[in-house]
């Protein structure tokens, strides 16, 4: 039970530390062509106003339950679709809206990856009872948290097309 206490206590610190390394490694992105004054440029920049610096999510949460890790699941994927409602209200430029699109989709995607995940590192955790399990926690634990790297990699693919930020906060 000790082991296991060990392991769930950095899990209340954890929104804590994701929330300043994504602060720390989100740095305000100006997009590339800005000083053009396109219309590329100025929907850039106004996605970049409205993500960059996104948060996984905007509200403090208890952690220890699983109606806990619920919450959070269900604030990661309010959080994004507040900041995502605000990009679709831009008007897109015509030769970006194919591209806008994939780009909104896959945050979209990417948000609820992050939401279910949040859920399956609870349960794994909550799960693991004998020595065995609670050995092959760590393993596990990673292969949840990097589940979503393929669509995480694909969605910033999309956002260096258009020159803006990741908008769920994930990274």
């Amino acid at each position: 039970m000790e082991r296991l206490r060990r392991t769930i206590r950095p899990m209340h610190a954890f929104p804590v530390v994701l929330a300043t390394a994504l602060a720390a490694a989100a740095p305000a992105v100006t997009p590339a062509r800005a000083a053009t004054g396109n219309s590329a440029a100025q929907y850039s920049l106004a996605v970049t106003r409205i993500c960059a610096g996104a948060l996984l999510f905007d509200h403090p949460h208890h952690m220890g339950t699983r109606p806990d890790a619920r919450s959070v699941a269900r604030d990661i994927r309010a959080s994004t679709a507040r900041r995502l409602a605000r990009v679709t209200a831009l008007s897109v430029p015509s030769e970006l809206e194919p591209l806008s699109s994939r780009w909104i989709s896959s945050q979209r995607r990417l948000a609820a990856a992050y939401a279910r995940a949040w859920i399956q590192i609870y349960d794994t955790i909550d799960a693991a009872r004998t020595p065995a399990q609670r050995d092959g926690l760590a393993e596990r634990l990673h292969e949840l948290v990097h589940a979503s790297d393929p669509l995480r990699l694909a969605a910033g693919s999309f956002g260096l097309e258009l020159h803006v930020p990741d908008c769920t906060g994930g990274g």
